[in-house]
């Protein structure tokens, strides 16, 4: 289980063709399907009525965020909710509750306050009783909406995406293809994939979870970070309940990903990384900034090095899947060491001295970095039938790792000399 350009790219996908019949010979006429972008407002006043319900289970339909916090998994179900996985043992997770959230995609968690975003707003639930979460804080206009109409105050929060079948024709066909859609051949088609969010972090530091790559939110000390498509936010928690917006940075467009390590945060976007001090934590300030090929960019570090993934596809306008191993020894001059070829990477985390990348559709790979300049050639393990988005790899001495893809929620073991070991799985729907 995303931005203000939005509002663009959905509309561009009200033209994705899913399958052409030919025309009829006399009528010139063609039965089109087609996906129909139906926008969807709603006011301020309607999105703040409710507060977060806790539901029963539900199964997961579009995973997006996942987050780990004493024990449980937090899943968003992109837009509608999270899902709560009690996880106390990872071969038989069980999924416990839903907390609908409306427009909920981030999430990061402090001492029993989960922070979460409710289309504009960011929310403070107490989790103490995680079965029966309750909200305690609303922190209003936080967050960027798509689209906002300022005088009917209407804003708009989603697209509904339907399939719809019709015919028409060739001259209206022609020109709503002309217009700008992409017309694709056999019924295949890539969708639009929402930037999804929290990140890694040191989970040794109590009272904070753990959150993956692909993350969006941070906690760090008494400081929520926040990066949409141009800005990193800094929010004061220092009065949990209320949350407070102290400080906004402008870095420019397609920013992707916030990862924090030691007194440092890594900011990944889709044309390079940014590196800032944060001893300041209310004012980060830049040290440098890393120059790369325009692809998507989840980042993370270990010691001397940020390990930065390249692919192509997705919103990101890439054309290289890769690897970049980035010298980072010099925070204010970081430098490219080497570059690996890879499938099409998407997340990732260490433990240890193995680095596990996600590989979208080509699975889950394990390498030993204890040389990463050589990592390509210390492969672990490579685990084919799983589509991987994103992981996490959990505190405790058990090697275990949490992926997230679009077929549901795994949970592995890694072992340097067997490899991978699926202990669990819990589908999509």
């Amino acid at each position: 289980m995303k931005l203000s350009n939005n509002l663009l790219l959905y509309s561009f996908s009200l033209l994705l063709f899913l399958g052409l019949s030919s025309c009829v010979k006399d009528e010139c006429e063609r039965e089109v399907t087609y996906l129909q972008s139906t926008p969807v407002y709603m006011t301020k006043e309607v999105i703040r009525q409710g507060s977060p319900v806790v539901e029963a289970a539900r199964s997961l339909e579009q995973p997006g965020q996942f987050y780990y916090y004493n024990q449980y998994i937090l899943i968003a179900e992109k837009g509608e909710g999270i899902h709560i996985i009690d996880n106390r043992d990872p071969q038989t997770p069980n999924i416990v509750a839903f907390l609908n959230i409306p427009g909920a995609d981030n999430m990061a968690v402090k001492d029993n306050i989960l922070y979460v975003n409710n289309f504009i707003d960011l929310l403070a639930i107490d989790i103490s009783n995680i079965e029966e979460a309750s909200l305690i804080g609303r922190t209003q206009d936080i967050f960027p909406p798509i689209w906002e109409d300022v005088n009917s105050g209407q804003i708009l929060v989603r697209y509904d995406i339907n399939e719809v079948t019709e015919k028409m024709d060739c001259t209206s066909f022609s020109s709503l293809r002309n217009w700008g859609g992409i017309l694709v051949d056999n019924a295949t088609f890539n969708t639009f994939e929402a930037n999804s969010v929290a990140p890694g972090g040191d989970f040794s530091s109590g009272g904070v979870g753990v959150g993956g790559s692909l993350a969006r939110f941070s906690i760090v000390g008494d400081y929520l970070y926040s990066v949409s498509n141009t800005d990193l936010d800094v929010i004061s928690l220092l009065q949990a309940q209320q949350p407070e917006r102290v400080n906004t940075i402008n870095l420019g467009w397609g920013i992707e990903t916030i990862f924090p390590y030691q007194d440092k945060l890594f900011i990944g976007s889709n044309s390079g990384m940014f590196i800032f001090d944060n001893s300041n934590p209310a004012a980060p300030t830049q040290l440098s900034a890393f120059a790369h090929a325009r692809a998507c960019d989840p980042v993370f570090v270990k010691d001397n090095y940020a390990y930065v993934t390249l692919r192509d596809g997705s919103l990101c306008e890439g054309f290289v899947n890769q690897m970049d191993l980035i010298d980072i020894s010099d925070l204010t001059n970081p430098r490219l060491e080497k570059s690996f070829p890879m499938a099409n990477p998407h997340g990732l985390t260490i433990r240890g001295n193995s680095l596990i990348l996600c590989e979208g559709t080509h699975g889950l790979k394990a390498l030993d970095i204890t040389d990463p300049k050589t990592l390509d050639e210390h492969p672990i393990d490579t685990y084919a039938n799983v589509h991987a988005v994103d992981a996490i790899s959990l505190p405790g001495n058990a090697p275990i790792t949490v992926v997230i893809g679009e077929e549901g929620f795994y949970q592995f073991q890694l072992n340097p000399t067997t490899g991978f070991e699926l202990l669990s799985l819990i589908p999509v729907k």
